[in-house]
């Protein structure tokens, strides 16, 4: 018995497509820091709704790296901010090892963590840092989380 290609190809296609979920997100599930080049980081997240379902949604995103002062006082190193729309997020992998697992998701582009060449200027100097990062849904409250990250 002979398959057509497209045909066979059509079925596993329709079989692997799920629903689109267009409930508004409450958390920002998975938030993933990584090292890109000497001095930059490239940040993924996603966002779920309130039965823990991977969601889009048009809004506003912000990432602030911040650091910490000699005095204990966290200021911010730099930023980036971008408006997302739903057709922003595809599937991305989080997690490693077993662990692993695809889901929708927001890939940044790069974020400089050195804000300044000229002397007196912050460089980061260690290899652990914190992230403020911040999603502002056009039709919800800022979901925010803090994570602390090592390259």
């Amino acid at each position: 018995m002979k398959i057509s290609t497209g045909l066979l190809l059509a079925c596993l296609s329709a079989a692997s497509c799920t629903p689109k979920n267009s409930n508004s997100p409450k958390l920002l599930k998975e938030v993933e820091v990584r090292k890109d080049g000497a001095d930059g980081l490239i940040v993924s997240l996603a966002l779920v709704d309130e039965n823990g379902k991977p969601t889009s949604a048009s809004g506003l995103l912000l990432v602030e790296i911040q650091a910490i002062s000699p005095r204990d006082s966290v200021f911010t190193v730099s930023e980036m901010d971008t408006a997302l729309t739903e057709s922003s997020f595809r599937q991305l992998s989080f997690g490693q090892g077993s662990l692993k697992k695809k889901m929708l998701g927001f890939e940044t582009t790069r974020i400089p963590y050195q804000n300044s060449k000229e002397p007196g200027g912050y460089h980061k100097t260690n290899k652990k840092g914190l992230m403020l990062v911040s999603f502002k849904p056009d039709d919800g409250t800022v979901l925010q989380q803090t994570v602390t990250y090592e390259l």
